[in-house]
Parts: structure tokens; C-alpha cells; sequence
């Protein structure tokens, strides 16, 4: 009787241990699988978009009506660093001018080709100081204008309502 005891005690902690060595197998290959996903999750949500500069060079000779009174020396700049995450676009500017005929009243990045006047696809400031700094959300429209070539910046005076300078939006770099 004893023998028999024995060799099913045996036969027991035996299942037992098969049973315990699976059961790690198998936890350690459901940890590699967490593990592996869990690192390609990292991987993509890690990644991050390179952002792209775009820039004007302002001038009363762009601007479309051709405007009344200016100096010859009016003049701005435009720079734009824009973001990509997603489907949704963000961007951090500066504006600058000089010489212009009066205080600037607003400030926007229009849709048109170079020499036509465009509808405003995003306001940037009202009223305008040179030297603004600020950030805006980035509507497909506007990027997709900019990358075309179709998008251009103007900056509006009391004298000049329709705009007193102006410059097409381009990218810099390649």
C-alpha cells in the first residue's frame, strides 16, 4: 500500500510540475507578446512630425488694388513654423512691417494666386502691431493654398481697407 501511495504521490507532484512549467512557458510567452506590443505601440506614438517653415516678404507692389498714398519703403515680414500631428496642423508665427500709412487694422493669410485677390482663409491679428508673435490652428485649406503656391499675407490700414502690403506665402527649404 505504501508503494502505491508513493508512486501516486509521485505521479501527483510530476502532473504538478509539468503543469507549473507549462503555466511559465506560457506566461513568459504572453509577457514576450505584451512585451513586443507594448514596444511597437512606443514606436508609433513616439513619432513626431517634422515641422515645415514657410515665409513672406511683404510689399506695397504685391498688393492687389495697388494702394493709394504709400511710401516706397512700407514693408513686412512673415514666418510661419507649422506643425503636423495627425490630421490636425498647428502653427507659431511673427509678423513684422514698417512705414506703413497708419496703424494696421488686421493682419491675414488670404487664398489667391500672385497678382489676385483672395478670400481670408485665416486671421492672424486685429488690430496689428509689427513684431506679433502667436500661434493658430492650421486648416487643411490653408495648408494645401500654401503648398499651391495660392496663398499670400496682407496687412490692412484705415487707408488702405483692401490691403496696403502683401507677399505670397512660400516654403522654405525643399
Amino acid at each position: 500500500m505504501r508503494k502505491a501511495l508513493l508512486a501516486i504521490t509521485a505521479t501527483a507532484a510530476v502532473a504538478a510540475l509539468g503543469f507549473a512549467v507549462a503555466g511559465l512557458a506560457s506566461s513568459s510567452s504572453t509577457s514576450q507578446a505584451f512585451q513586443a506590443t507594448s514596444e511597437e505601440t512606443n514606436e508609433s506614438t513616439t513619432e513626431t512630425a517634422k515641422p515645415t517653415s514657410w515665409r513672406s516678404a511683404l510689399n506695397t507692389r504685391a498688393e492687389v488694388p495697388k494702394p493709394a498714398g504709400v511710401k516706397a519703403t512700407a514693408a513686412g515680414t512673415f514666418s510661419l513654423t507649422v506643425t503636423e500631428k495627425g490630421d490636425a496642423y498647428s502653427g507659431k508665427y511673427s509678423l513684422s512691417f514698417r512705414n506703413l500709412t497708419g496703424k494696421a487694422v488686421a493682419a491675414h493669410i488670404h487664398r489667391g494666386k500672385p497678382g489676385k485677390a483672395g478670400p481670408v482663409v485665416l486671421a492672424l491679428c486685429g488690430p496689428c502691431t509689427s513684431g506679433k508673435r502667436g500661434t493658430a490652428s492650421i486648416s487643411n485649406t490653408v495648408l494645401s493654398a500654401m503648398k499651391a503656391g495660392n496663398a499670400y499675407v496682407n496687412v490692412h490700414t484705415a487707408k488702405n481697407k483692401a490691403g496696403e502690403i502683401r507677399g505670397q506665402v512660400t516654403k522654405v527649404g525643399s
